[in-house]
């Protein structure tokens, strides 16, 4: 692998390893080898452990306990704190979204909810309807208008990204998101706050205990 050269290389190393650990190219709990990786992307070491540390710091590697990193695994303790921190600022998100809110925007996310019904309806790549449930979300952010909440629910859910993949393949689980997010809708178009915070609680608490169960 050539890596393309347009940042400091500790920078592009990073964004590459943080990328195929969140895509689950790099499984949890595994090893990252410097010689491996090194010779893999054909750079020096110094800037591999300089991405390495990058990663620790941010939380997706570990020191072993024979040396060298591993990829951290998540625990039922790391997504309980990122769903309750996730419910509050959505939160947020959804008392601008019912103030800002206008017929188009409303529009807008229910032909989205057309769209992820008629791909489930047709058995469709699952991969189209994690972009259909994101793009929702990204859609909402927009009306929200509040950029920084939304990069700190984006970061948070970097790290539950390949367990958030699995639940669209589980059919259930994805026609109750799909529902759940028919009645926000609704409750956005009543301008009922305390009905679209109830049932956005309960969507993020299913995803959690889904997430919870795949650990």
């Amino acid at each position: 692998m050539i890596i393309q050269k347009n940042k400091p290389m500790r920078e592009r190393v990073y964004e590459i390893l943080k990328k195929m650990i969140i895509d689950g190219e790099i499984s949890p709990e595994e090893k990252i080898v410097e010689t491996e990786y090194a010779e893999k992307f054909q750079i020096s070491r110094t800037p591999l452990r300089e991405a390495i540390r990058m990663l620790e710091l941010e939380g997706y590697v570990e020191a072993h306990s024979r040396g060298g990193v591993i990829v951290k695994n998540c625990t039922k303790e790391d997504v309980e704190e990122i769903y309750k921190i996730r419910i509050a600022l959505e939160g947020i998100i959804l008392e601008e979204v019912i103030k800002k809110s206008s017929q188009s925007d409303i529009k807008k996310l229910e032909k989205i909810i057309k769209e992820t019904k008629e791909i489930m309806v047709e058995n469709k790549n699952n991969g189209d309807i994690f972009k259909l449930f994101s793009k929702f979300n990204n859609t909402l952010y927009s009306i929200a208008k509040m950029s920084r909440v939304e990069d700190l629910i984006k970061n948070m859910n970097l790290y539950l990204k390949r367990f958030r993949k699995m639940a669209v393949e589980d059919f259930e689980r994805k026609k109750q998101a799909s529902d759940d997010h028919v009645e926000l809708v609704n409750a956005i178009k009543e301008k009922d706050i305390n009905k679209a915070l109830e049932i956005n609680k309960i969507h993020l608490e299913r995803s959690k205990n889904f997430i919870i169960s795949e650990i």
